[in-house]
C-alpha cells in the first residue's frame, strides 16, 4: 500500500544505528551517570539483552503473518476497535519521540553555538530537515546514512581517541557504583525504551521482509548500544562521575576537553555538525513511522499528505515544555515508559491473543 522503496541489509543495520545513537548527544547519558554512577557504562547492558529480545517477540509475531506490517497485524489480533487504538498508539509514541528529539537537539544547539537565536526557529529548521527526508522516502533516508556513517562513527572514534591521555581508570571504581540492582534493574528500565524495534516492523516490507529482520535488529542493536557503553565508559574514565552527572550534554563536555596543541582547540564545533546530521536522521525516522503506520491504520494509499499535520503537532509538543529540565523530566519520567508499550507489550499481547485463539477451536473439537 506505501511503496518506501527498497535496499540492503547495510543499509537498514546502519539507518537502525544511528537512530538507537541519537540520544548520547542530548542529556541521557547525565541520567545514566546519575543511575549507575561509576558504574554508568553498566546500565545499558541491561537495555541491550532486553531489546534483543524484544527484536525476537516482534519476529515471532510477524513470522504468523508473512507479508504483513505490525500495523495491520494488531488491527487482525484485536479488531477493528481496539487494534485501531493500540495502533494510535504507536503513532502517539512516535510523534512524542521526534517532538521531545527536536526540541532536546534544539536546546543542545543553543547551548552548544547559538545561545542568541530563539528555541522556535531551530526547531523549525530541524523539523524542517525531518520532513523533508521523510518526504523523500526511507530508501533517501537509509542511502543518506549509508553516505554518513563514516563521519558519524569515525568523528565518534576520533574523540575517544583524543581523550586517551586525560583517561584516569580510578573513575571506574567502586565497580558496580551505586549497586547492581540499580544498575542493572533501573539502567535496564531506563535504556530499553528504543524506538527502533517498532520502526523496524512497520517498515518490514523495504528491510526485505521476516527473514532479514531478526539480522537487521540485531546488529543494529549491537552497534547502537556498543556505542552508547562506549561513550559513557569515557566518561567514566575521563571525569568524575559526580562532575559529569552535573554537565547537561556530557558528550559536548568530552568534545570541549579535547586540547591538541594551541593551534588547534574548539573542535567541539565539528561534534555540532556530526550531531546536527544525526538529529536530522532521527527526526526523519519518527516522522516517516508516525505518518506510515497512520496511513497504515486508515488504509490510505499515500503517506506524505500526512506529513504536515504531523510536523505542525511535532513542532507545537516540541515548544510546549518551558525549559530543558522540563523535556528531560518528560523523558525520562514519561517517554521512557511510554516506550514499552509497542515495543514489547503489544507484540507480547499479540502472541497471547494468537494463541487463546488457536486455543478456542481445539477445545470446542
Amino acid at each position: 500500500m506505501v511503496k518506501s522503496g527498497s535496499f540492503g541489509p547495510a543499509e537498514a543495520i546502519i539507518l537502525l544505528a544511528i537512530s538507537n545513537i541519537a540520544r548520547i548527544f542530548l542529556p541521557f547519558p547525565r541520567l545514566l551517570t546519575e543511575i549507575g554512577a561509576s558504574a554508568a557504562w553498566m546500565t545499558p547492558l541491561g537495555g541491550l539483552v532486553a531489546a534483543l529480545v524484544g527484536f525476537y517477540v516482534m519476529y515471532l509475531v510477524l513470522r504468523k503473518n508473512p507479508g504483513q506490517s505490525i500495523i495491520e497485524i494488531t488491527e487482525q489480533a484485536f479488531g477493528p476497535v481496539a487494534g485501531v487504538l493500540l495502533n494510535l498508539v504507536t503513532v502517539g509514541f512516535f510523534i512524542a519521540v521526534g517532538a521531545l528529539f527536536a526540541r532536546e537537539f534544539s536546546e543542545a544547539l543553543i547551548i552548544a553555538a547559538l545561545p542568541s537565536v530563539p528555541i522556535s526557529i531551530i526547531s523549525i529548521a530541524y523539523l524542517g530537515m525531518g520532513v523533508l527526508g521523510a518526504y523523500l522516502g526511507l530508501e533517501a533516508l537509509a542511502r543518506t546514512a549509508r553516505l554518513s556513517y563514516p563521519y558519524i562513527f569515525g568523528g565518534i572514534l576520533l574523540l575517544l581517541l583524543a581523550l586517551i591521555p586525560q583517561w584516569d581508570t580510578g573513575g571506574l571504581f567502586p565497580f558496580f557504583g551505586h549497586g547492581p540492582l540499580k544498575v542493572f534493574g533501573l539502567g535496564t528500565f531506563s535504556t530499553a525504551g528504543v524506538t527502533e524495534i517498532i520502526f523496524a516492523a512497520v517498515i518490514i516490507q523495504s528491510l526485505g521482509g521476516v527473514e532479514r529482520f531478526r539480522l537487521i535488529g540485531y546488529r543494529s542493536m549491537l552497534l547502537g548500544f556498543a556505542s552508547l557503553i562506549i561513550i559513557l565508559l569515557v566518561v567514566n574514565l575521563t571525569f568524575h562521575w559526580a562532575t559529569m552527572a552535573e554537565n547537561t550534554l556530557p558528550f559536548y563536555r568530552l568534545a570541549r576537553n579535547i586540547y591538541i596543541g594551541r593551534f588547534l582547540q574548539r573542535v567541539e564545533s565539528v561534534f555540532v555538525i556530526i550531531w546536527s546530521v544525526v538529529a536530522f536522521i532521527k527526526i526523519a525516522v519518527t516522522l516517516y513511522g508516525g505518518a506510515v503506520a497512520l496511513t497504515q491504520t486508515l488504509k490510505l494509499p499515500d503517506y506524505r499528505p500526512l506529513l504536515w499535520p504531523l510536523i505542525i503537532i511535532m513542532f507545537i509538543l516540541s515548544i510546549l515544555p518551558p525549559d530543558l529540565p522540563t523535556v528531560v523530566k518528560l523523558d525520562a519520567d514519561w517517554l521512557r515508559p511510554y516506550a514499552l508499550v509497542p515495543n514489547y507489550l503489544v507484540p507480547l499481547m499479540i502472541l497471547a491473543a494468537l494463541r487463546l485463539r488457536r486455543r478456542g477451536p481445539r477445545e470446542e473439537g
